[in-house]
């Protein structure tokens, strides 16, 4: 998979340009153009390009972008390649999603939930029992001949986990802080909701939630998924080791 992102600079004709909400997205004749703005609806940002998205150009507004994303953890232009790498997974049937992701003996594992659900303390409790933690932010998930592989992302959380591996998506777990090591069934209608709670698609145009949802229940129906309830102790480890499908 590639994608090229031409950085064309700053563009003042942005600083005319108002959005109503924080993102704005549209398509004229066949190029769609994704913009970001500030809370006073200032357009900071704008990534043009043509599906499958294998080019993009991303041009900035000349004081408002850096105003927002100079102190940005993943530097000032990490977003841009974050954008880059969803507009480019979308149409190849993949995803990056806010989560963490594990590997346990070759097979990749994905440990998802919103904030505050335990992805770092998980993948800390997997990395101290000598298990590849791929990322504990946001792992990237993709087609893969028959099934779906998961890789590791350059954007770590508080537990600073970066690898760039990758193995096959044997099960998908939406993790919960619990008194006890619980591993429960989902129904597809509630797996889809929380994936999609969870996938790092913020502007839900038309043209991108159809093939989303699309993707989604792919997933869902080709990947084992469950919730994980858990305590913050090895025994976490130890009880999603013995249920992973082998």
């Amino acid at each position: 998979m590639r994608c090229t992102v031409a950085c064309s600079g700053e563009n003042p004709e942005l600083c005319r340009a108002r959005a109503r909400g924080a993102w704005h997205f549209e398509q004229r004749d066949g190029e769609a153009c994704l913009m970001g703005a500030n809370p006073t609806g200032e357009v900071m940002w704008r990534m043009t390009g043509r599906a499958p998205f294998e080019h993009l150009r991303f041009e900035w507004h000349p004081t408002a972008f850096t105003e927002m994303y100079r102190n940005e953890a993943y530097g000032t232009f990490g977003i841009v390649a974050i954008l880059a790498l969803v507009l480019r997974l979308l149409p190849l049937g993949g995803l990056v999603l806010h989560g963490s992701a594990q590997v346990i003996d070759g097979s990749g594992i994905i440990c998802t939930g919103p904030s505050g659900r335990g992805k770092s303390t998980i993948s800390r409790l997997f990395h101290q029992c000598g298990r590849t933690v791929l990322t504990d932010e946001r792992p990237l998930l993709r087609r893969d001949g028959g099934g779906f592989r998961v890789y590791g992302s350059p954007w770590p959380s508080s537990g600073g986990f970066v690898a760039k591996e990758s193995a096959p998506l044997k099960k998908i777990y939406f993790i919960e802080h619990g008194s006890a090591q619980e591993i429960l069934p989902l129904t597809t209608r509630e797996a889809v909701l929380r994936l999609l709670d969870v996938a790092l698609v913020p502007w839900m145009d038309q043209a991108f939630f159809d093939p989303l949802i699309q993707t989604l229940e792919t997933v869902i129906r080709e990947v084992p998924v469950a919730l994980l309830r858990f305590r913050p102790d090895v025994s976490a480890v130890e009880a999603v080791c013995r249920d992973l499908p082998r």
